[in-house]
């Protein structure tokens, strides 16, 4: 197994924590794939593009037939395969160009915080619905610009192509899904909180990518310097016993929210494959 695999800006490991907000991204995410996993059927055959350290995966593997998770990280592949793979659970390697798969294989696609990635939404979306089954279901989180950024703003992650207003999320999910509904991911008052404190940092990281400084520093060094930057402005580091911080906050601490989608951390969209037109 790769042990070295770390937790990056855009990739969580749930063994290498260090903050407090590192903690709550690793609960949001965990959060919406105990929302899928709810909706899955024993004889369902799924796939995830995009899987990160794994972990989404083996939780969804529960509840399904099948899991294929692929990824561009050839690192990420041999790792997660080594400690989540299995009969019903696999990760492969591919190129995040065209999803290596015949059409219509899966009952439901699952792609989370991938899509700000990428450069042809429009294609990577497509492509999704290509390998779905008609009636088959497609699950997306992408982070919510309108909490993230001004308006007219650029993404200050250096990874991000983009970001999505839950509108443009719907938008492009609707030039190959008829069915679109999305959703904002909450949490209470003290994660919000928390959350708003971690984003405002943001902007630091913005002035310095504004000013080419940016450019110096390897994307390696991302997490070090959010939370060096978390030092300057207060963040205090977890102590070294899990249960000092696994305790803070549960699962139970996040919901859906329709009504009030652009005050969400993140947009949290089900797709349903048309049965009639495909």
């Amino acid at each position: 197994m790769n042990k070295n695999l770390k937790t990056t800006g855009e990739r969580i490991i749930p063994h290498d924590l260090k903050t407090v907000e590192e903690y709550i991204q690793l609960l949001r995410h965990i959060f919406v794939y105990q929302e899928v996993k709810a909706q899955l059927e024993t004889s369902d055959r799924i796939l995830e593009v995009g899987f990160g350290e794994g972990y989404g995966a083996k939780i969804l593997s529960e509840s399904c037939r099948e899991i294929i998770a692929i990824d561009v990280e050839k690192d990420a592949v041999s790792y997660a395969q080594n400690k989540y793979g299995g009969d019903k659970c696999r990760f492969l390697w591919y190129d995040g160009s065209i999803i290596p798969f015949d059409n219509a294989g899966f009952d439901a696609v699952v792609s989370f915080q991938v899509i700000e990635h990428i450069q042809d939404d429009k294609l990577f979306v497509a492509e999704i619905c290509r390998v779905l089954k008609n009636g088959g279901r497609f699950y997306i989180t992408t982070p919510n610009r309108e909490t993230r950024l001004k308006p007219g703003q650029k993404p200050w992650n250096r990874f991000h192509v983009r970001e999505y207003a839950n509108s443009q999320l719907a938008e492009t999910l609707r030039e190959s899904f008829e069915q679109v509904d999305v959703f904002g991911v909450k949490a209470i008052e003290d994660i919000m909180k928390r959350e708003a404190k971690r984003i405002s940092r943001g902007f630091i990281i913005g002035l310095a990518l504004k000013l080419g400084m940016r450019k110096w520093l390897p994307a390696s060094l991302d997490p070090y310097v959010a939370r060096f930057i978390g030092k300057l402005k207060g963040q205090k580091k977890i102590a070294d016993k899990k249960q000092d911080f696994r305790n803070l906050y549960s699962l139970d601490d996040f919901w859906l929210e329709k009504d009030d989608v652009p005050s969400s951390l993140d947009l949290f969209a089900q797709c349903v494959k048309d049965t009639i037109k495909r």
